[in-house]
C-alpha cells in the first residue's frame, strides 16, 4: 500500500489503484475506521470517471455497485451493509440504533447527518463540494457524519448533529474529536447577495469566513463556516482536524459539482465514511 501527506492532516492511501483520504489523528483505526474515497481507481466512464459512488446521478447501477465493492477493500471496511440518508441540503439527524437498522443496509430516510453508537455499522454520505465532517466520541464511543453546504451550514446542520450527539449518548463538545473533509475552498467558492445575506443575519462572525471578490459576490470559507459553528459549541481547537483541500483545485481527485456538472455535464459522488469497530 502507498501511503502519502496530502493537504494539512489528510493521509492519502492506495491499493489496487484505489485511493482514500484518513485522518491520522482523529482515532485510532483499531476503535474507528473512517475513509474519504477520491475519484481514482473506479470503472465508472465519462463523466462520471472512475469512482463515482452515487446512484443518483444517471450513472450506470452496476458500475456503481463495483465501484462500491472495490472501495470497501481499499477503505478497510466492508460497505455492503451501507447506512445512508437521502440528502436534502437540510438539517435533519437521524440517529442509528437496532430498532431502525436496515437489514443489510439502506436507507434511513431524508437526513443531512447520521448518529450512532452501533458497533460495526458503516455509515456514509455523498458529497460533490459540500463539506463532509466527521464527528467522534472516544468517551462514549459515538460516532457521526454530517453534509453541509452553504444552506446546512446556515440551518446549523453541524451544531445540530453535536447536540444530538449529546441527548443521545452524552456527548460532550469539548471531548469530541472532528474532521473537516474536503469542499469547495474559499479559493474558489463565489457566492451571491443571497447567500450573504443568509449567513451575516444569522452569524455573528460572518464577516470573518466571507471576502469580497466583485461588487455583489463573495468568496465564502465553507469549511471555516463550520468551524466557528462548532467552536461554538465549544470544540477545542485542538480536537478540530481540517483537511484544507479545496475539491475544485484537487478536481483529478474528487468530483466538483460546481466545476463539471451542468445541463450536458454530468459528474460523480465521492463518500465519507465512518464505522466504529466491533
Amino acid at each position: 500500500m502507498k501511503t502519502k501527506k496530502l493537504g494539512a492532516e489528510a493521509l492519502q492511501q492506495e491499493q489496487g489503484g484505489i485511493a482514500v483520504l484518513s485522518f491520522p489523528r482523529l482515532a485510532d483505526p483499531k476503535v474507528l475506521r473512517h475513509a474519504v474515497s477520491t475519484r481514482l481507481g473506479g470503472v465508472s466512464r465519462g463523466g462520471y470517471q472512475s469512482l463515482n459512488l452515487s446512484l443518483k446521478v444517471r450513472d450506470d447501477p452496476g458500475r456503481v455497485q463495483e465501484n462500491r465493492g472495490l472501495l470497501s477493500r481499499a477503505a478497510g471496511m466492508g460497505l455492503d451493509a451501507l447506512v445512508y440518508v437521502d440528502q436534502v441540503h437540510g438539517d435533519r439527524v437521524v440517529k442509528l440504533d437496532a430498532a431502525n437498522r436496515p437489514p443489510g443496509g439502506g436507507c434511513l430516510g431524508e437526513g443531512d447527518a447520521i448518529i450512532t453508537n452501533e458497533k460495526g455499522v458503516p455509515l456514509m454520505l455523498l458529497v460533490a463540494d459540500c463539506l463532509p465532517i466527521f464527528f467522534y466520541d472516544p468517551t462514549h464511543q459515538a460516532a457521526g457524519l454530517a453534509h453541509a453546504g452553504w444552506r446546512g451550514t446556515v440551518s446549523h446542520v453541524a451544531a445540530k448533529t453535536l447536540l444530538a450527539m449529546g441527548e443521545a449518548y452524552g456527548t460532550r463538545p469539548e471531548e469530541t474529536k472532528v474532521a473537516l473533509g474536503p469542499c469547495i475552498g474559499p479559493c474558489c467558492y463565489e457566492v451571491g447577495v443571497e447567500v450573504y445575506r443568509e449567513f451575516t443575519e444569522v452569524f455573528p462572525w460572518a464577516g470573518e469566513v466571507f471576502r469580497r471578490s466583485s461588487p455583489g459576490h463573495w468568496k465564502l470559507d465553507l469549511a471555516q463556516a463550520n468551524a466557528c459553528q462548532l467552536m461554538e459549541m465549544g470544540l477545542k481547537e485542538g480536537n478540530l482536524i481540517r483537511s484544507g483541500l479545496c475539491t475544485i483545485r484537487h478536481n483529478d481527485l474528487f468530483y466538483s459539482h460546481r466545476a463539471e456538472a451542468g445541463e450536458e455535464e454530468k459528474t460523480g459522488r465521492f463518500g465519507a465514511f465512518i464505522m466504529l469497530n466491533s
